[in-house]
């Protein structure tokens, strides 16, 4: 039996299984031991082993509950990258201008971070939507634009960037959040407390290491960078918004 186990946001494998097994390699030579790693089906299969996991890649608002239920701590996270969110209008007509959104009903998943996020930047702008109408997936939320059964939508910009060239086409890019407050990090286990420290140093430094250097291009991933209190005290408050 493996002396460790890995859970990582199915989001993420959906796009690079591969670079994740290869991660794999990397955390058991640097923590000296066997490292297993279930792949997630889909988040109710992820969300049912996460927090039993010792190293978690975690999305904003599981990661959080780790921290403030479980005891975890967030080692790091990927350098320079951000949680985002994209405003979406209907396929015709020319782009319209944000003020439309004043008011206006707004499909998207409610519960989600990235919806806070764009409702959390439109009302800096002094502008404040209507109805927010919940969707099952992000999917749904282009379908409902597309098809006209809302005007409007919210959607993970990650998301977006993954569909195929015909389901970009469905709808219109109105705006791109720019909040930079919300990001996926590793997360460890109490269990892992006397660990903690060196595994953050080894993966600070993994592109400085042969394999390190190897598995981030695998990952596609740029390097990473330690969490700071303050990075996550704000994001808490987004949140809880």
């Amino acid at each position: 039996m493996a002396a460790f186990s890995l859970a990582v946001c199915p989001h993420d494998t959906v796009r690079n299984s591969e670079g994740w097994y290869r991660f794999v390699q990397f955390l058991a030579q640097k923590l000296g031991d066997n490292v297993s790693f279930k792949l997630a089906l889909d988040f109710a299969d992820f969300h049912e082993h996460f927090s039993s996991s010792d190293i978690v890649y975690a999305n904003p608002s599981d990661g959080v509950q780790l921290l403030d239920s479980h005891g975890y701590s967030a080692l790091v996270r990927p350098v320079g990258t951000y949680d985002e969110a994209l405003l979406l209008a209907g396929p015709d007509g020319p782009k319209p201008d944000l003020s439309v959104l004043a008011g206006a009903r707004l499909a998207t998943i409610t519960r989600l971070l990235p919806t806070k996020i764009a409702i959390h930047e439109l009302k800096a702008q002094g502008i404040s939507p209507g109805e927010l109408v919940n969707c099952d997936s992000w999917l749904s939320v282009v379908r409902s634009v597309w098809g006209g059964d809302t005007p409007y939508g919210i959607i993970y910009r990650d998301s977006y960037q993954d569909l195929s060239e015909q389901g970009k086409a469905m709808v219109q890019v109105m705006f791109e959040t720019d909040c930079r407050c919300a990001f996926h990090m590793i997360c460890v286990s109490p269990k892992l407390a006397e660990h903690a420290a060196g595994l953050r140093d080894a993966l600070i430094t993994m592109g400085d290491d042969a394999l390190g250097k190897e598995v981030l291009i695998d990952m596609k991933l740029p390097g990473w960078q330690p969490v700071t209190s303050e990075e996550l005290e704000v994001m808490r408050q987004m949140l809880t918004s």
